[in-house]
């Protein structure tokens, strides 16, 4: 079975970039990897991803109950589709920018949605599948948010379209500080709840510190060992390329 991990985090935690770094650090040790981006991955994650990026219906905003039955389609368009399918791989690490959590966080927490519905959804789009491990990089809203708006400048459409936030687009950042902090006040309670499965890390440090306290971690997982022991890739070439015509947001990188 493959190892599935997820990372979570509010605005400005740095989650892509720790993707991207273990991503990189599991390919120079020959393990392959499957990236995932939450809301995307497939055709239809992609589509409601541009629909919750922005704003095209003439200011209309998207109610808190669409939202979270958009995220919910694309989740369960990922899951059925290509995660069961690929958890099923003996040696492979599957890496999620963002699942199911993000929506108990921010639809749950952040737009005050009842949490035992959100729970509710979240358990039919994921048909139960969670992820082995989860790293909560935790940080302050105010810190956060000046992070991911040290950079700001004027975009235009095709800077948007280029530019995918995390939780589809740029207004989840323009949100009221008050929202931030239920949000992260909602990741820190799930961490509680669940102490086995999170792993929370400090996302305030520097992002080299970051990194270095998520790979020790994985480095005391006996299943993460496992993967590192050296065997012969026989991956199906034409079965992977028809996986990446099907799935061209899927980012996999093989031994």
């Amino acid at each position: 079975m493959a190892l599935f991990i997820s990372f979570e985090g509010g605005e400005g935690s740095g989650k892509s970039t720790q993707v991207d770094r273990l991503t990189d650090a599991l390919a120079e040790a020959n393990v392959p990897t499957l990236k995932l981006h939450e809301p995307g991955s497939t055709n239809l994650g992609l589509h409601i991803r541009g629909l919750l990026k922005g704003r095209p219906w003439r200011g209309e905003t998207i109610s808190p109950e669409s939202e979270l039955f958009l995220f919910a389609a694309s989740r369960a368009q990922l899951v059925t589709k290509l995660l069961q399918k690929e958890m099923e791989t003996k040696r492979l690490v599957i890496i999620a920018d963002r699942y199911a959590d993000s929506t108990t966080a921010y639809q749950g927490y952040g737009r005050r949605l009842q949490i035992d519905l959100v729970n509710a959804t979240n358990q039919l789009a994921t048909n139960g599948l969670m992820p082995h491990k989860t790293f909560l990089l935790d940080i302050t809203p105010d810190e956060g948010l000046r992070r991911a708006g040290s950079d700001k400048r004027e975009f235009s459409e095709l800077d948007q379209d280029a530019r995918l936030d995390e939780e589809g687009s740029r207004r989840f950042e323009e949100e009221p500080r008050a929202f931030h902090e239920r949000v992260r006040r909602g990741y820190l309670k799930l961490a509680e709840e669940e102490p086995d499965r999170w792993v929370l890390i400090n996302a305030s440090q520097d992002e080299d510190s970051v990194f270095e306290a998520i790979w020790g971690h994985l480095q005391g997982l006996d299943e993460f060992q496992k993967m590192l022991e050296p065997v012969e890739y026989t991956g199906d070439v034409e079965s992977d390329s028809l996986q990446a015509s099907l799935f061209p947001a899927a980012d996999r990188n093989g031994a």
